[in-house]
């Protein structure tokens, strides 16, 4: 024993062994050390499809629920600990409603959480992007490629032990014209090309992705437009019902009191039973105005409310506002203004302009296209013949010569397409000329009809006393006087929706003008 080590015989004799076969393990390792590298790569390129099917991608995360009063606490599992569990995040809230709100202040509210507007505004700057990327055409196009390659004789060598003399391999039914040899190799390189003419065919589609973008721009601008309209409209709506609403409970009141009356006479045997039913049915059918109008109140806020984007229903104090001043300008005059100025007509133009230039592209592709192609690189492993550096340049030209009737039918597309878009544009114009004189008539009848229903309710004011008093004195029936009573309720309800359906009008002939007046909305606090 004595601190000595054992040695044992066998493990002596493989010691020997080794020592003796030392010489031919390093001249083997010499020999094939170049393809170490080959062989790696090829078992890598085996593998990485089996490790990347392995690895299944992660499924989203639903979005989070509200908690359920009640539920269990989820237990955390010990594989989990230590990990750091992601945070759902918060989704922006609109803004609280306020309590009291002005015309301007509902369309400020309206613009900024709008939902529509927020997609027109991603179609538009989506639109942008495409210019972006057919402008991209005129720049250099670098993109880098790694390679490895081994053929069947090579993988053989590697993997069976045989030893070919001639790794490469040639491939015969390749489906396409090309270099038949192929070498065992691994390279890293660059290729570039570089557009050089096309006759004009890229710089047509990039035009047209511009007007595209231009015209996309516009309908962004209409859809503001429409957001504006609509929380104009619906405020003057509430307006309009909470009038109505006064003078039905005003109806209701002054109703009431000629019931009152007249049972008491009835009662006293003073009138008949004719004119108590009567009297109820007038008493009622002011109580049916006053319902009407109470749930119009409802439908209008409710109104409002979404057409300033929220989610429920509330109930704002509103403020009144002036008279808009009819504008100046007659029906042509503002329809000539339209036609110029109005989002969805310059819009359509855009699409005209871009369905030519797509009528250009079209054609220009039957014509060559000239490109200059580059290369670099280096193959550090692989058969003697290729390995190193490498560059190469050249010029390609393409020259369509017969595609079977593809870019004839390409170009008849085109073709056709712009001129459906041409009379597309040319329906718009014709509805603009016709929309916009309705609403300059519509708004300008019903400015005028603002005195006249304040004239007709203030003779049916007097109508009606003079009803009330001869019909007390007994001079007239209780069918006059109802008659006076309807008159006079017909009247206040048209003078109270007079001044409102003439803003109302006013703000729909600004709409189909397109000078709908806003201010851009700053961001809430």
């Amino acid at each position: 024993m004595g601190g000595r080590r054992r040695t044992d015989p066998a493990a002596r004799s493989l010691g020997e062994g080794l020592t003796d076969k030392k010489p031919a393990l390093v001249e083997e390792i010499q020999e094939t050390g170049s393809t170490k590298m080959l062989k790696r790569l090829l078992i890598l390129l085996l593998l990485a499809p089996i490790c990347l099917y392995g690895q299944a991608p992660a499924r989203p995360k639903p979005s989070p629920s509200a908690p359920v009063q009640g539920s269990a606490r989820p237990q955390t599992s010990p594989s989990s600990k230590g990990r750091t569990t992601p945070k759902p995040v918060a989704s922006v809230m609109p803004e609280a409603p306020p309590k009291k709100l002005t015309f301007k202040q509902a369309e400020s509210i309206a613009l900024r959480n709008a939902p529509l507007l927020g997609s027109a505004y991603f179609d538009a700057q989506a639109a942008k992007d495409v210019v972006k990327e057919v402008r991209s055409q005129f720049f250099p196009q670098v993109e880098g490629d790694i390679t490895a390659v081994g053929t069947s004789n090579g993988i053989r060598n590697e993997f069976a032990g045989t030893n070919h003399t001639v790794p490469q391999i040639r491939i015969g039914a390749s489906g396409a014209l090309n270099n038949p040899t192929v070498l065992s190799r691994e390279s890293q390189g660059l290729n570039i090309s570089q557009l050089i003419f096309d006759f004009g065919r890229t710089a047509n589609l990039a035009a047209a992705a511009r007007f595209d973008a231009l015209s996309q721009a516009q309908r962004a601008q209409l859809v503001r437009a429409q957001v504006v309209y609509r929380a104009d409209r619906a405020y003057l709506n509430v307006l309009k019902a909470k009038a109505l609403l006064n003078v039905a409970e005003q109806t209701v009141n002054d109703r009431q009191v000629i019931l009152d009356d007249i049972t008491a006479l009835a009662e006293n045997k003073l009138k008949s039973e004719l004119d108590l039913a009567q009297a109820r049915a007038s008493f009622e059918q002011a109580q049916q105005l006053m319902l009407q109008t109470e749930n119009a109140i409802g439908s209008t806020f409710a109104e409002l409310s979404a057409a300033l984007g929220y989610k429920a229903s509330y109930q704002f104090d509103l403020s009144e506002e002036a008279l808009p001043v009819f504008p100046k300008e007659s029906a042509d005059a503002l329809t000539a203004l339209a036609l110029r100025v109005r989002p969805d007509v310059i819009a359509m133009r855009d699409q005209v302009l871009s369905a030519q230039r797509q009528t250009l592209a079209a054609r220009d592709a039957r014509f060559p296209r000239v490109e200059a192609l580059g290369t670099l690189g280096r193959t550090p492993v692989g058969d003697p013949g290729v390995t190193g550096n490498y560059a190469a340049a050249g010029i390609d030209v393409e020259i369509p010569i017969f595609t079977g009737g593809l870019l004839s039918a390409r170009q008849d597309e085109a073709f056709l397409r712009a001129n459906s878009a041409q009379k597309t544009l040319d329906d718009t114009e014709t509805e603009v000329i016709s929309t916009v004189h309705s609403a300059w008539l519509d708004a300008n009848t019903a400015l005028k009809n603002i005195s006249v229903a304040e004239s007709f309710a203030a003779s049916s004011a007097e109508t009606l006393i003079l009803a009330e008093a001869q019909y007390r004195a007994g001079q007239t029936s209780i069918i006059e006087l109802s008659q006076a009573q309807l008159s006079d309720t017909q009247a206040e309800i048209a003078a109270a929706s007079a001044k409102y359906d003439y803003e109302i009008l006013r703000a729909a002939l600004d709409f189909q003008v397109g000078t709908l007046q806003y201010e851009t909305p700053k961001p809430a606090k």
